[in-house]
């Protein structure tokens, strides 16, 4: 460890230099404060001993000065003083000394005080090195995080499937690096089209895997989906399940997690692109809003539980029947339920109104942007608290 000395008094020079170098450490003399803080920017010491007598400028502004120097560690800083100086020691330690030495020095205080302040360095460096670790540590894990976001993202519906008697259009904004939110757009067969809407509970890497997993389990694979059961008329092929059914499915397949009460809410619609009729449930989950080509609106119920809340839970299928230039929106909690700062929540008649209000045909996915906005607007005091997912679908025909 190296140690400077500043003192202007030659026997205590003497004692310290003697001492400090039989006990093993580098020691550097100054006699005014210039020099000490010429010699710990020229050649940096772990620990200064600074006499109050310093000439030059006091001891305060001195050590004020050596705590601006920039450095990986600041030095440890003793000052050196009578008993009759308390009231100027006190300020130098407010300035940033760390510790006290009363002339005439005592050589087992000495001692006491140079191995105390080798401890605290030692915990210091130890303290510097576990946050560096930590801080590669998290760099990594964000990295990995946003590599992860990327995949997740990949799976949505960035290439919609086209049907000429619907357009669909969606938008989701995470709250965190991953969501717990997701949804999809099906071709299921060439009669139907399907879509789902997914809030799993939490947020973060948990929430995100299990919507994951959701969307392998509610896809278009038949042999591997819960949207399709095998044909007892036909062997080898597949006939769709109806909301409800999935929901049946999905309700034994996924059970409230014990250890951290991990669950979901869905919506899940299926749309006869020849009736142009939806069959929909909604499993602990808001019901899909119509806005009718006449501006006119209606709220759909939620049909169910939440899944997973109940092994013998039970769920209904709703069916809306739609018209040319009729559009339905599913939508996550995260909407109505945003918070302004006071504390008032966004509402689904708010949402509503902006739907309405951005209705223009063949814009739909303008009118999902704008309400977007609008909840990014209401929440400006503070980053959304909870993903915000909209799906939307217009008769075209």
């Amino acid at each position: 460890m190296r140690i400077l000395v500043g003192t202007i008094e030659p026997d205590i020079q003497s004692l310290l230099k003697t001492q400090l170098n039989a006990w093993g450490y580098q020691v550097g003399l100054a006699e005014t404060s210039q020099q000490v803080s010429d010699l710990y920017t020229d050649h940096y010491h772990d620990l200064i001993l600074i006499d109050r007598t310093l000439p030059g400028h006091n001891s305060v502004d001195l050590i004020k000065r050596i705590r601006k120097i920039p450095a990986i560690q600041k030095p440890y800083i003793i000052i050196l003083t009578d008993r009759q100086e308390g009231a100027t020691a006190v300020a130098g330690t407010g300035a940033g000394a760390d510790d006290l030495l009363v002339k005439p020095i005592q050589i087992e205080v000495l001692r006491t005080r140079i191995l105390a302040a080798e401890r605290i360095r030692r915990l210091e460096q130890e303290l510097r090195d576990r946050n560096q670790s930590l801080e590669i540590a998290n760099t990594k894990m964000k990295a990995d995080l946003k590599g992860a976001a990327r995949i997740q993202q990949s799976f949505l519906p960035h290439n919609k499937p086209l049907f000429e008697q619907v357009a669909f259009e969606w938008g989701l904004l995470p709250c965190d690096e991953l969501a717990g939110d997701t949804l999809n757009i099906l071709a299921l067969d060439e009669n139907h089209a399907g879509f789902y809407l997914v809030d799993v509970s939490g947020h973060g890497v948990a929430a995100a895997l299990l919507a994951m997993t959701l969307l392998h389990s509610l896809s278009a694979d038949k042999s591997n989906s819960v949207l399709y059961r095998p044909n007892p008329n036909s062997p080898g092929d597949f006939v769709l399940c109806s909301p409800a059914e999935v929901s049946v499915k999905l309700n034994h397949q996924f059970p409230m997690d014990d250890v951290n009460g991990q669950y979901f809410t869905y919506i899940y619609g299926l749309l006869d692109l020849t009736s142009l009729q939806v069959t929909y449930t909604a499993a602990g989950h808001p019901g899909p809003v119509v806005i009718k080509s006449n501006g006119q609106h209606q709220s759909w119920p939620t049909t169910g539980m939440p899944i997973g809340f109940m092994p013998d839970a039970v769920f209904e299928n709703k069916c809306i029947q739609l018209a040319k230039g009729d559009r339905l929106y599913c939508f996550s909690d995260g909407i109505p339920e945003a918070i302004n700062k006071y504390e008032e929540q966004f509402g689904q008649q708010r949402m509503l109104r902006i739907l309405q209000e951005n209705c223009t045909p063949t814009d739909l996915g303008n009118s999902i942007d704008q309400l977007a906005i609008a909840v990014i607007k209401w929440r400006s005091h503070a980053a959304i608290q909870d993903d915000v997912s909209i799906l939307g679908l217009e008769i075209l025909m």
